[in-house]
């Protein structure tokens, strides 16, 4: 082995433990947020006595977050240390998670602080985020990004199908147990942090110019570039349409055809599985299918299905379908995160995200809160095949954009499917 080797196998062997270390824990980290987000709503209905306005303003406290911090938080990821942000944040969750264990256990909880303390636990959650997804191009490999990104992908999925469930059991044992887990997850990410030797980005020397005007340059670059132009929008608004999908499906089983609740979770269970196979799947597909195909293929997939989806009536049968359609979109989100990251420069890397992840969210909050009025006038098959007609405009639409058809991974090709983690046992060849 040449010197040259023996410095590449270095470098590999210490980014996989740096990736390893992040990736553990704020999987640890995201588990424990599934069960505090699900318990939450529960524990307001348990202070406030049953008060449904009560789970409504902790809803919202639990929301309000991504609009007010997601833009700054952006520009700021950018502009600090992307070590010491998760850091922090990592340790402010831990407070304030601790904050509701120690007053609920003294019985001093009320409604205005469980409210304070979701909102800065949520707010601390999206600093956490932004700088961790910023931090990724800076510790992999190029040609390992796309590993690391389906497997950041497969365990928010895994985290929200276990999670949840596994929350609300807690809960019902002892309700401060779901937040001592959640807590205890994002004090492991915060000591994990201190470990990783990789320069994650981020915190230098450039001048720093007044927070909008750093926006401003974000929102400028995004606009500047063709693809992310004329993706996000389209990205958002299918993404609202799923979200009329998935509210239909609610209707569908419970009201229009007399199915019980739980069939509901056996749908979302079902769904679930296919969203964890789509993100672990999603580096192999990306390795034999052009991007712009990944893409519109996409769009038109979930057309297909919602189509399928409006004339099926046995809750198995839809869980499938919609199971079919969770893994398009992790397969779609994962193609789409590496596409933006290789795009992106590395002291863009928080804005663009941040914007990408607000445009987002966005269509998928509009999409939620008009879909209940279309369910009112339509019913639930009808607005299922509304919203599928409205994924196939999407798709019709991406096929028409220049920008859209000739798009594809640039720079460095996707990883092999594998775990990155494992990226040591067989290093690249200099």
């Amino acid at each position: 082995m040449t010197v040259l080797d023996g410095t590449r196998d270095d470098e590999i062997r210490r980014r996989s433990r740096d990736f390893t270390l992040l990736w553990t824990g704020n999987w640890l980290q995201y588990f424990g947020s599934r069960m505090s987000a699900v318990s939450y709503p529960l524990l307001a209905l348990a202070v406030s006595g049953g008060s449904a306005r009560a789970a409504g303003f902790v809803a919202t406290a639990a929301v309000l977050p991504y609009v007010v911090f997601q833009l700054p938080a952006g520009v700021l990821v950018d502009r600090w240390d992307r070590k010491r942000v998760m850091a922090v944040s990592a340790i402010g969750r831990v407070v304030a998670l601790g904050a509701v264990v120690a007053l609920l256990g003294l019985g001093l909880l009320t409604m205005p602080a469980l409210i304070v303390l979701i909102f800065a636990d949520v707010s601390f959650a999206v600093f956490s985020a932004l700088a961790e997804r910023a931090s990724i191009p800076s510790i992999v490999l190029p040609e390992r990004l796309g590993s690391a990104i389906s497997q950041n992908e497969a365990r928010g999925r895994i985290a929200g199908l276990i999670g949840g469930p596994l929350g609300t059991v807690l809960f019902a044992w002892a309700r401060w147990s779901p937040y001592v887990v959640a807590a205890a997850g994002a004090a492991v990410a915060a000591l994990n942090v201190l470990f990783i030797r990789s320069d994650c980005g981020s915190g230098t020397a450039r001048p720093q110019r007044h927070l909008v005007r750093e926006l401003a340059d974000g929102l400028r670059w995004v606009r500047n570039h063709a693809f992310l132009r004329a993706a996000l929008p389209l990205v958002s608004l299918s993404g609202g349409l799923l979200q009329i999908v998935s509210l239909a499906l609610i209707v569908v089983l419970v009201k229009e055809q007399g199915h019980s609740a739980s069939s509901v979770g056996l749908v979302l269970g079902i769904s679930g599985i296919g969203g964890v196979l789509g993100a672990l799947t999603a580096n192999w597909f990306m390795a034999r299918v052009p991007f712009s195909m990944l893409l519109i293929g996409g769009f038109g997939a979930w057309a297909a299905l919602a189509a399928v989806m409006a004339f099926v009536t046995d809750p198995i049968g839809l869980g499938v379908l919609f199971a079919a359609m969770n893994a398009v979109g992790a397969v779609f989100g994962v193609a789409a995160g590496v596409y933006q990251m290789m795009l992106t420069s590395a002291d863009m890397q928080g804005r663009v995200g941040a914007i990408a992840g607000l445009v987002t969210a966005g269509g998928s909050s509009l999409g939620a809160f008009a879909g209940g009025f279309l369910l009112d006038q339509a019913g639930g098959a009808t607005s299922i095949l509304l919203a599928g007609a409205g994924i196939a405009t999407v798709a019709l639409v991406a096929t028409a954009i220049p920008a859209m058809q000739h798009a594809g991974l640039i720079d460095a090709p996707p990883a092999p499917a594998g775990d990155i983690r494992d990226e040591e046992k067989e290093p690249d060849k200099v």
